[in-house]
């Protein structure tokens, strides 16, 4: 009999011809890896932007804001995975094994024309055990996946310098209305504060705003409030209608719209599915 798959890990590999550019960016509670296959791609993560090229691979932690927009070549050629804690945690535990980047935001790596060989190997090793649906697949998908985590934290420990993100005036400004809204998000805040705060006109901050998160500032505003209401839901007893309130809504009411439309639960399916 063959051994059904949790559905809670994924891997898909996809090749564009075309610009492509996601709208928005997004986070969701699983663990994401990133290998550019073929072409260039922008990839925001929170307040920075980092230009991957082909071989890159990157680390995306759990809740973590990001997106990937066209750079330079219209074609690009990539594999995605996501998997959650859940996932792999038994097999850590079991083997005394510790990744230090799980603890990080985000981790590109550059690997070498050798490392991206052995890189390759895995992912496509994967890409076909998950395609075949054979028997042990969940189990010889873990392994291989601890693998490639092995071969990931080798080639952080060889070069551990840090590859630093895009650094222009437009995204600075960007990340310091982001690091603003982040520090005030439970304050009743409102564009002609964030104006004047920043010094630059409301219409200007707006666009620059959306063309370097791809957000509006409500949705940004609304996606960290909600984020921390998550925390808050999972971690805490508080009553929702005081978490609503200290995250920065004006209502019950409003946060259960916005959290529902965000998280695809109300916030008390939400508790009750991760407490």
């Amino acid at each position: 009999m063959l051994e059904p798959l949790a559905p809670v890990f994924m891997i898909e590999q996809v090749k564009r011809a075309g610009t492509f550019s996601m709208d928005t960016d997004h986070f969701h509670e699983s663990y994401e890896l990133y290998y550019l296959l073929a072409g260039e791609r922008n990839y925001y993560i929170n307040n920075r932007m980092y230009a991957l090229r082909k071989g890159d691979l990157i680390f995306i932690n759990r809740n973590e804001l990001h997106r990937t927009t066209a750079k330079g070549t219209a074609r690009h050629e990539r594999i995605l995975i996501n998997f959650p804690q859940e996932f792999l945690q038994r097999v850590l535990d079991s083997q005394g094994l510790a990744f230090p980047f799980f603890s990080e935001q985000c981790l590109l790596l550059r690997p070498g024309a050798h490392e991206q060989g052995r890189l390759e190997n895995l992912l496509f090793a994967m890409l076909e055990e998950n395609e075949e649906r054979r028997s042990h697949r969940h189990a010889f998908l873990q392994t291989l996946l601890v693998q490639l985590l092995i071969e990931m934290n080798r080639i952080h420990e060889s070069s551990p310098e840090a590859i630093a993100p895009v650094n222009d005036e437009k995204q600075r400004k960007a990340y310091e209305i982001i690091c603003y809204l982040q520090e005030h998000y439970a304050g009743k805040l409102t564009l002609d504060e964030l104006s004047e705060t920043f010094y630059i006109s409301s219409t200007y901050l707006c666009r620059l705003f959306k063309q370097t998160t791809g957000f509006t500032i409500i949705e940004y505003l609304n996606t960290i409030r909600v984020q921390e209401a998550q925390r808050r839901l999972r971690d805490s007893n508080a009553k929702v209608s005081q978490i609503a309130e200290d995250t920065g809504f004006d209502s019950l009411a409003h946060f259960g719209r916005v959290f529902k439309s965000i998280v695809k639960r109300s916030p008390l399916q939400y508790r009750k599915q991760n407490r």
